[in-house]
């Protein structure tokens, strides 16, 4: 479940609705909540969304129905739905703390928290918003991913201008633009029939003149030794903070453990899962981000298990931290 925020006029419908034209075979459920009576944007994602959820009237991060989001999201991920992916278009005015916190709190068991996305238009964000200590910064304190918007409005200058505020603001924190919208759904979801688009570290080199609108760029890496859970926890915890999405399947040599996990990171939420589908015996992962460059390999490569090296069920600790309550193990086993 992605939630996508920003202040009144950002783009937030905008950029909904060229997501759901684009999600090609992805099925999304929509919650859309607009704060005046009437629900305008409801109704301008209508007939685009394959199931769509409409709270108009006020913010649902002030509702007192704590309810209400639960209910919209039982019923979106209910089977017969077949919903894949879960949007919350935010009102304009809604503070993301409070919002994110009743999202926690609604998804279930068949969802998860997929982080929320912080839309800054670029045409009307006053210079000053930028300013530390201000109510951008704390939004932005929140957001998984920022998007500056409306890059089609302004010159390169004031979008560097705002681009660089951000970054003052949330160092490391991924951050691109759109311009009309347009923002690619695989760096958000996975998409059915999705083409790869994975660049090697060449391919890295020769894109380092794109221009600012380059959406993402994608990093595969592949490895054949085992990696040391406590270095991959701690990278997968915090580190290359450019990386908005780390996916994969990696493996451990630890004994008494479970050697092929699954991973999983949105912004700085991390799930990690005892086995995988893959085939392969090594390791594999996928960085998605806006700012991904050759250093990614190097910080990766930090996390292989050297010669030598015994990793024991306390390296283990750090990982395990990251997988589900109900599918960790036993306390001394």
């Amino acid at each position: 479940m992605i939630v996508v925020a920003g202040g009144l006029g950002a783009g937030k419908t905008t950029v909904l609705n060229h997501l759901l034209r684009h999600s090609a075979d992805t099925r999304i459920g929509v919650i859309v909540n607009d704060f005046g009576d009437i629900d305008v944007d409801g109704l301008l994602v209508a007939g685009q969304a394959d199931m769509l959820f409409s709270a108009a009237g006020g913010c649902l991060c002030c509702a007192t129905d704590d309810g209400m989001i639960a209910d919209f999201v039982k019923r979106l991920t209910a089977p017969r739905a077949g919903i894949d992916v879960i949007v919350l278009e935010a009102s304009g005015v809604a503070e993301p703390a409070v919002l994110v916190h009743k999202v926690l709190g609604s998804v279930g068991k068949r969802a998860r928290f997929g982080g929320m996305v912080l839309l800054v238009d670029a045409e009307h964000t006053p210079s000053d918003a930028c300013d530390a200590g201000g109510e951008l910064e704390r939004h932005l304190a929140l957001a998984d991913l920022v998007v500056v918007t409306k890059a089609d409005r302004v010159d390169a200058d004031r979008l560097e201008e705002v681009r660089a505020g951000v970054r003052r603001l949330v160092p490391g924190r991924p951050v691109t633009t759109a311009r009309h919208g347009a923002l690619d759904p695989s760096l958000l979801f996975e998409l059915r029939h999705e083409e790869s688009r994975q660049l090697t570290l060449g391919d890295i080199h020769a894109g380092e003149h794109a221009h600012l609108h380059t959406p993402y760029r994608t990093v595969a890496w592949r490895q054949s030794a085992p990696l040391h859970p406590r270095r991959l926890a701690e990278v997968l915890g915090g580190g290359l903070p450019e990386a908005f999405r780390i996916k994969g399947f990696v493996t451990i040599d630890v004994p008494g453990a479970t050697s092929r996990w699954t991973v999983h990171r949105v912004g700085r939420h991390v799930r990690v899962t005892p086995g995988a589908p893959s085939r392969s015996r090594g390791s594999e992962l996928v960085l998605i981000g806006p700012d991904l460059d050759g250093s990614a390999y190097d910080a990766l490569a930090g996390v292989v298990q050297q010669p030598g090296e015994e990793p024991d069920l306390d390296d283990l600790m750090g990982l395990e931290r990251f997988v589900p309550a109900d599918l960790r193990r036993a306390p001394g086993a």
